[in-house]
């Protein structure tokens, strides 16, 4: 709401409750003057007249007052200091630098995965066609892969168990338990603490200190092609 609209709506409110006021005053004190009419001097009517005019005169005065010291009150805090935001103090984002946001934010989702592939070839190991090898061949494969991919989860992202007990075994889940770290299964009725069998310890980061992202990478490659020069 405007601050004009404001001064102009009181103005005329308080005018109007003011002659309200002084009219209704002026009927209190003509009431108790004619009551009283057998004991003093009764007035006339160019009296009543007068008496209604200095009221109303007070009424107005009266409200004028009120008016200025809103006047000023509204004056002082318009001119107050304001903050405001301004193009320089947020400025417009150019082509160039959403480009480069976006191939940033790429870059961070596939950034993870690059680093199992250099230290443990996880995309050539999922991109490889196992129907052509035998059974014990996949085996020996898989336990190369699995033992450095895990060396790059333990080094960078040090994983350990949401909850410590051996899975299978009986936990108990006290209330306020954090719902986003413990998810309930099976018959969940009433409020906790609830009784349950552990079927996963679920994992949570206890420190996380990935490879540093270079600016300079294309944010659709995962690892680059090798060729050796003869």
């Amino acid at each position: 709401m405007k601050l004009s609209f404001v001064l102009k709506s009181f103005s005329l409110r308080s005018f109007f409750q003011s002659l309200f006021f002084s009219t209704l005053l002026f009927g209190i004190v003509a009431c108790f003057y004619w009551r009283s009419r057998d004991v003093g001097t009764p007035l006339n009517v160019v009296e009543y007249a007068s008496l209604f005019v200095f009221l109303i005169l007070f009424g107005i005065l009266q409200w004028m007052f009120q008016k200025n010291a809103l006047t000023q009150l509204a004056n002082r805090h318009s001119g107050a200091p304001q903050i405001q935001k301004t193009a320089s103090a947020t400025p417009q984002e150019t082509e160039t630098d959403r480009k480069k946001r976006e191939n940033r934010e790429k870059r961070l989702f596939v950034h993870l995965f690059s680093v199992l592939q250099r230290e443990g070839r996880l995309m050539d190991f999922l991109q490889e066609d196992l129907s052509l090898y035998e059974d014990g061949q996949i085996g020996a494969a898989v336990r190369s892969i699995h033992e450095n991919c895990r060396k790059a989860v333990d080094r960078y992202l040090s994983p350990e168990p949401v909850m410590k007990q051996a899975e299978g075994q009986t936990v108990e889940i006290a209330p306020g338990f954090d719902q986003h770290a413990v998810k309930l299964v099976g018959n969940v009725v009433g409020q906790p603490p609830f009784t349950g069998i552990l079927r996963h310890r679920g994992w949570q980061l206890r420190s996380i200190s990935l490879p540093k992202l270079s600016e300079a990478e294309n944010p659709d490659l995962i690892a680059p092609a090798e060729v050796e020069i003869q």
